[in-house]
C-alpha cells in the first residue's frame, strides 16, 4: 500500500534493501548462525588483544581525581584493519558484509576504528563501555528480515487488492462527477 504511493525508483531501492541480505547469502544456515550471534554475543567475548587500548586524562567534573588519573579509555584499530578477516574473525561473514555496506559511526575514513569513553572514573569500566558501544553499534546496523507467514502474505495481498479497488472506485466517482458537469447544447 505504501509502496504504490512512492516513485518507482524509490520502490526499487526499498525492495533491494529488503532482500539484499538474502541475495548475498544464499546459505540459510549462515544467516541463522548470524541471527543467533546477534542475540547471544556479549561485549566481554570481543577479543581485546586485537585492539590498541590507551588511557588519557578525562575531562569534565571530578576535581583533583580527574586531573591526576588517566581514566578516559580509547579503543582503536589501525588503518585498514576494521572488517579485515584477520582482525574481525569474531564477526560472522554475513554481518561483516552488511557492515561494509553500512558503516558504523566509530569507523574512521581510513577504515580504522576509534571509540572513546570517559563516563566513569574507572578506566576498566570505561574500557568495557567502549566495547559495549562497539557491539551495540554493530547490532543496530545489521538487519536480517524474519520469515514471513503465509497468512501475513495473504493479508498483504488482500490489502493491496482493497487498495486497488478503492482507487478504481474513486477514479470512477471523479470521472462521473466531471461527466455530469459537461453542458450539453441542443442545436
Amino acid at each position: 500500500m505504501l509502496q504504490s504511493r512512492l516513485p518507482p525508483s524509490f520502490r526499487i531501492q526499498i525492495s533491494s534493501l529488503r532482500y539484499s541480505c538474502y541475495r548475498l547469502y544464499s546459505n540459510s544456515s549462515e544467516i541463522a548462525q548470524s541471527k543467533e550471534w546477534l542475540d547471544t554475543f556479549d561485549s566481554s567475548q570481543i577479543p581485546r588483544h586485537l585492539f590498541s587500548i590507551s588511557y588519557s586524562r578525562s575531562s569534565g567534573p571530578g576535581g583533583q581525581k580527574v586531573n591526576k588519573t588517566s581514566s578516559k579509555a580509547t579503543v582503536a584499530l589501525g588503518e585498514g584493519e576494521w572488517l579485515q578477516s584477520s582482525t574481525s574473525y569474531w564477526i560472522p561473514s554475513p554481518i561483516r558484509q552488511q557492515l561494509q555496506e553500512n558503516p558504523i559511526r566509530y569507523e574512521t575514513k581510513s577504515k580504522g576504528l576509534l571509540i572513546q569513553c570517559d563516563t566513569s572514573r574507572s578506566r576498566d569500566q570505561n574500557t568495557e563501555e567502549c566495547f559495549s558501544r562497539l557491539l551495540a553499534e554493530i547490532k543496530s546496523k545489521v538487519y536480517f528480515p524474519g520469515e514471513v507467514k503465509e497468512e501475513d502474505k495473504a493479508k498483504w495481498v488482500q490489502l493491496e487488492a482493497d487498495f486497488k479497488e478503492r482507487k478504481k472506485f474513486n477514479k470512477q466517482k471523479q470521472s462521473e462527477k466531471k461527466r455530469n458537469r459537461v453542458k450539453k447544447f441542443d442545436l
